[in-house]
């Protein structure tokens, strides 16, 4: 649902992932593009075995379909600004309808920062972020910037799950603002 809400109403969409893990998150993600022909998600993960664990789940799961995954190996220490030149240059993707956030907390926010001061979201643009409860104290400069209140172009709704476990998710869409009252990032 997250997902498919940062979609266009038709034609091909962009997910971007960060921390794919074994696939089971981009498996997901992939369910909400069926029936989009041209569709890709790109994936990042640190941990080199769930990275290739996941390009072979996903691409299984894919075989046959007009969707691409871009499974992508990326550490703490790597520069998520060279990666977007790579994603612009090799893959030809400006933009992203919808974002996972599943990696590090602590790069949330300068992640989210980065894609909007990058270009590389647009009005209606999903970020969906798990843990939200269990992880409060950690997300919170994080959920403080995506607060409507914030006036930061954020409309966000934090909804209560029960799997896999009891807890919360965060659903943010950028809304924009005009340029005239346009905060600092």
């Amino acid at each position: 649902e997250a997902v498919r809400r940062g979609l266009p109403l038709t034609g091909p969409g962009v997910i971007f992932e960060a921390g794919c893990h074994a696939g089971d998150g981009t498996l997901s993600a992939m369910a909400a593009l069926q029936g989009r022909p041209g569709s890709t998600v790109v994936s990042i993960e640190g941990n080199a075995n769930w990275l290739r664990a996941a390009s072979k789940i996903v691409g299984h799961a894919i075989s046959g379909a007009d969707i691409k995954h871009v499974p992508l190996a990326f550490g703490d220490k790597d520069d998520l600004d060279t990666l977007l030149d790579k994603l612009q240059d090799a893959f030809s993707i400006a933009s992203f309808d919808a974002v996972i956030f599943d990696h590090d907390e602590r790069q949330f926010l300068p992640h989210l920062k980065l894609l909007l001061g990058r270009g590389f979201m647009h009005i209606g643009t999903t970020v969906y972020v798990d843990n939200v409860k269990r992880k409060a104290s950690q997300l919170r400069p994080y959920m403080d910037f995506v607060n409507e209140r914030s006036g930061r172009g954020f409309r966000t709704e934090v909804m209560q799950v029960s799997e896999p476990y009891p807890d919360a998710v965060a659903i943010s869409t950028y809304v924009g603002h005009r340029a005239s009252t346009a905060p600092e990032l």
